[in-house]
């Protein structure tokens, strides 16, 4: 087993990160900024510069650098530096080691990454795993007792951060699944299926760090989400000592404040983007005071969350024809389930909420019943404030209106063919597609049958629906909220 640890990262430019020199602790280094500065892609290059050691996880860029129309990633490149500890003890700082994308390829090849074990904690793990279930049938599954030391860790070490009452962790088995359970000492048992999103992750951090062999980097993005500042204390500095004794580091991203007064375990990496001179900035002695400033222009910035990719196309749009674009960002969120979760934290964070949207596509949760009945598996408790939360998280949460029975790709489809020209080549295209094998591939199927991207099908639309009643009133909620917040 080689020694190597990550010493410091140049990007020359990746996404938006130009010019900027981040560098490591040999523990703890915790990345933070405003959202957009590029928090999660320091994460997510960082995840691919290696290649597994033992045991480790094996990430490639295209796994996050998805090439699109928008975007092929060429011309993309920054400089990773390592130190090598010889069998002295001594560091010796290695040659730095170029990463880029010039033409279809990144470089240099999987093959000839270092070798150094990497687990990625993504924002995913914030997801229950009832969510993931999709069977409405009665879950009937084995229980026996993890029984190997390190599950007694992590159960120890999990309770101390958690306040709870653990007495050990349950492996529960389901159809060739396994869902983590825990055993309080009063004998109560209760597995993943009824566990709180922001338990179910400590738990998941706590396991990959007792799991990660001597210096592995351990990669977590948002480590804050759904904690509240003692678990978050906590956490900290259960993962800070884990890493000093088995020679680990650790980068995570994080909004949390809480780090300034966590100085003694972590090394703060700020990333402040300047749009004047196109670089970007770090600082790292860092104050209160400074912080404050900096997140401040929180208030002149706009976020709307969207499901997916072509959510975030119509969305853009919106916010283009309302002269928003370098006010407003939109940022997809993935699964629906995420979007109760972010309502959550943002809550439970004292975000700015009045600059938030959460869009849900229409297709499920369409009531306000529905809403707040996932809210209250992410904000429980019998604190007197709770109920004044999940209104709280409710107000910031909106959808597309759809039809009746209608899912959001067969709506737009339908909209082509009700209001595009029967000359243009989309309506042509789309009125050759009879059916698909999945609800999601209506609109695809357009793009892929003339090779152009959803962006080009979106504009379109816009173009065309300018007097189509249903198509208006599709995006009505999210159109509104964007003119409110045009001059706030």
């Amino acid at each position: 087993m080689k020694k190597i640890k990550l010493k410091s990262v140049f990007f020359k430019k990746l996404k938006g990160l130009n010019n900027v020199n981040i560098e490591f602790s040999d523990t703890l280094t915790a990345i933070m900024g405003v959202n957009g500065s590029g928090k999660t892609t320091v994460i997510h290059a960082l995840a691919c510069v290696y290649q597994p050691d033992a045991n480790g996880e094996n990430h490639r860029f295209p796994e996050f650098f998805v090439p699109n129309t928008d975007s092929l990633w060429q011309g993309s490149e920054f400089h990773v530096v390592n130190t090598i500890e010889n069998s002295k003890g001594k560091k010796m700082i290695l040659p730095s080691r170029k990463y880029s994308k010039d033409y279809d390829r990144w470089s240099p090849r999987y093959s000839n990454r270092p070798k150094k074990n990497i687990y990625y904690v993504g924002i995913d793990t914030c997801l229950p795993a009832i969510e993931k279930e999709t069977t409405k049938n009665r879950i009937i599954y084995k229980s026996s007792q993890l029984t190997d030391k390190i599950y007694s860790k992590v159960a120890k070490i999990s309770a101390y951060i958690l306040n709870k009452d653990y007495n050990c962790l349950i492996d529960n088995s389901y159809r060739n699944k396994h869902f983590i359970g825990v055993k309080m000492h009063s004998g109560l048992k209760y597995s993943s299926l009824s566990m709180g999103s922001g338990e179910q992750r400590v738990i998941k951090i706590i396991d990959v760090m007792l799991k990660a062999e001597a210096y592995s980097l351990v990669l977590i993005d948002e480590i804050d989400l759904l904690l509240h500042v003692s678990a978050l204390r906590k956490l900290i500095e259960m993962v800070h000592d884990i890493a000093q004794k088995k020679h680990i580091q650790v980068v995570f991203t994080t909004h949390s404040l809480e780090m300034i007064n966590l100085s003694e375990y972590v090394k703060i990496q700020y990333i402040s983007n300047s749009e004047e001179n196109n670089t970007s900035l770090i600082y790292e002695k860092i104050t209160s005071d400074l912080v404050y400033n900096m997140t401040g222009q929180l208030q002149k910035t706009h976020t709307v969350f969207v499901e997916d990719i072509l959510a975030k196309n119509i969305v853009c749009e919106i916010v283009r024809k309302n002269g928003m674009s370098s006010s407003i960002d939109v940022v997809t969120y993935g699964a629906i389930e995420n979007a109760f979760t972010l309502a959550a934290s943002f809550v439970i964070q004292d975000d700015e909420l009045q600059n938030k949207l959460i869009v849900l596509d229409g297709d499920r949760y369409r009531s306000k019943e529905g809403k707040e009945s996932q809210l209250k598996k992410k904000l429980s408790g019998t604190e007197e404030d709770v109920e004044m939360k999940r209104n709280n998280a409710l107000n910031i949460i909106t959808e597309f209106v759809l039809p009746t029975d209608y899912s959001p790709e067969k709506f737009l489809f339908d909209t082509i063919l009700r209001c595009f020209p029967k000359d243009d080549e989309i309506y042509i295209a789309a009125n050759e597609i009879k059916a698909v094998h999945d609800s999601h591939e209506w609109i695809k199927s357009i793009c892929y049958k003339l090779s152009i991207d959803y962006s080009n099908i979106v504009y379109n639309i816009f173009n065309y629906t300018k007097e189509d009643v249903l198509f208006n009133n599709y995006i009505a909620p999210i159109k509104q909220w964007v003119i409110l917040h045009k001059n706030i």
